[in-house]
């Protein structure tokens, strides 16, 4: 049985990547930061697996990396 992804929420991914919410929003735009998923109607969270894609290479990560 494969483990689910777990989403995370703003504050989350703020306190494991030290980013600030303008720094991640900008970088988002920008295409180097995972986009957020849209999970109901006002609410976003970001897959775990997508930001841990992301730390491991955060300078040269791409956008196709956090399918």
């Amino acid at each position: 049985m494969s483990k689910l992804d777990r989403f995370m929420r703003e504050k989350d991914v703020i306190a494991v990547t030290s980013l600030s919410h303008s720094t991640i929003w900008r970088a988002m735009k920008e295409g180097r930061f995972p986009r957020p998923v849209l999970i109901s109607p006002g609410r976003v969270g970001w897959r775990e697996s997508a930001i841990i894609a992301w730390q491991k290479n955060p300078i040269q990560w791409k956008a196709t990396e956090a399918a």
